[in-house]
């Protein structure tokens, strides 16, 4: 079988692991510190924080940003529901906004469309490593006075205009959980221009504990903190990352390329000026009479992995159907009848697509066989 996710784990991670067992220093610490310095170079930010996982990171953003129970924040209904519900950990609003047919990423004048009194914030989410478009969402936070979440939990290696993504907002999240382009096996991380937000979030990651150390706390915190050993597979992660990200790369170009003109089959478009960080290939058949339901389970009786994700959109989530019955903020909060959302892009983006195979450990002579499949089962 083809796998669409096989962690790239050698040598070099075990070394550093080894190292960080043998010091006995497990904690976050030095190497964490390391982890930081290195992704900063990478990324561009000026300071990065790490976390014990995305959904902390982006938590950690809401909270350093002060959105408060009631206030809305926009984002997409195609994603991880952790976007979604770390709006909610703290008693805000989700407002869906629908995305676009081909890029799959919010589309901007749908969340303009949303924007009401009550609007904080927008969180767009660089889908499975697509850049969303930055400048037209960026301009309308400055419009309507809103701030910018980048939810780039995905998008390891994507950038717009040689500028990587999570710099555009005023913070990103990054997740470094066990299928992502750079893994720790668990971990994530925030990026920011903003000396002030850096402290609040190093503040608040670390029980409300003032930067400088020591017990003094001078807010209710959380522990959000990641470890060395985490960090040490993430230090040897980075070292590699550029090479794996051209091998994703490597793959998708051979999918849009041999597979351009095949009737009913479409891939993700990325925008204008982006450069995709191809955490996930995602086809598409836009014929009615082959789903992506059988289209997965030819490729896995070709021994090609598959799957689909974010089928069913956050708003349609058993949860979300019933947060005003159950949900501890609902006492405090009204929020929305999900059941009455609908946003036809997403559910239709939802049904149709499918995983394809791209991550480095797929060869050339892996995808020449992926392509000569796909070709049959849409022929």
């Amino acid at each position: 079988m083809i796998k669409f996710i096989d962690p790239q784990i050698g040598q070099e991670e075990k070394d550093g692991v080894k190292e960080v067992l043998d010091s006995k220093y497990l904690a976050e610490g030095p190497v964490a510190r390391e982890f930081e310095k290195k992704f900063s170079e990478y990324t561009g930010a000026k300071h990065v924080i790490v976390t014990s996982n995305g959904t902390t990171a982006l938590h950690l953003a809401i909270r350093a940003l002060d959105i408060q129970p009631g206030d809305e924040v926009i984002t997409t209904p195609f994603t991880f529901i952790a976007s979604s519900n770390s709006i909610l950990f703290d008693g805000a609003i989700p407002i869906f906004a629908d995305i676009d047919p081909e890029t799959y990423n919010l589309n901007p004048a749908k969340v303009e469309e949303k924007i009401t009194k009550k609007t904080k914030a927008i969180m767009p989410v660089h889908i499975f490593g697509n850049p969303c478009d930055m400048k037209a969402l960026k301009d309308m936070a400055d419009d309507h006075d809103l701030k910018i979440i980048e939810d780039a939990c995905q998008a390891h290696g994507a950038s717009i205009d040689g500028k990587h993504v999570g710099n555009f907002g005023d913070i990103g999240c990054f997740s470094f959980y066990a299928t992502k382009n750079l893994t720790f096996g668990e971990g994530g991380a925030i990026v920011t221009q903003d000396e002030d937000l850096k402290d609040e979030i190093l503040c608040l990651r670390n029980h409300g504990r003032t930067p400088k150390g020591g017990y003094h706390h001078t807010r209710i915190g959380f522990n959000y903190r990641t470890t060395n050993i985490c960090s040490a597979i993430g230090l040897a992660q980075l070292e590699k990352l550029p090479t794996m990200q051209e091998a994703r790369t490597r793959n998708a170009s051979i999918l849009q390329k041999e597979l351009a003109d095949l009737e009913g089959f479409a891939m993700q478009k990325t925008p204008k000026g982006g450069k995709h960080g191809w955490h996930i290939a995602a086809g598409r058949t836009d014929k009615t009479d082959l789903t992506a339901t059988k289209i997965i389970e030819e490729l896995k009786a070709n021994d090609i992995g598959s799957r689909q994700i974010y089928n069913v959109p956050s708003y349609k989530q058993p949860a979300y159907l019933e947060l005003n019955d159950y949900y501890y903020w609902s006492k405090f909060v009204k929020f929305p009848d999900y059941s009455k959302v609908c946003c036809p892009i997403s559910e239709r983006v939802g049904k149709n697509h499918f995983e394809i195979p791209i991550q480095p450990g797929v060869t050339e002579e892996n995808m020449q066989h992926i392509v000569s499949v796909l070709r049959k089962i849409f022929s």
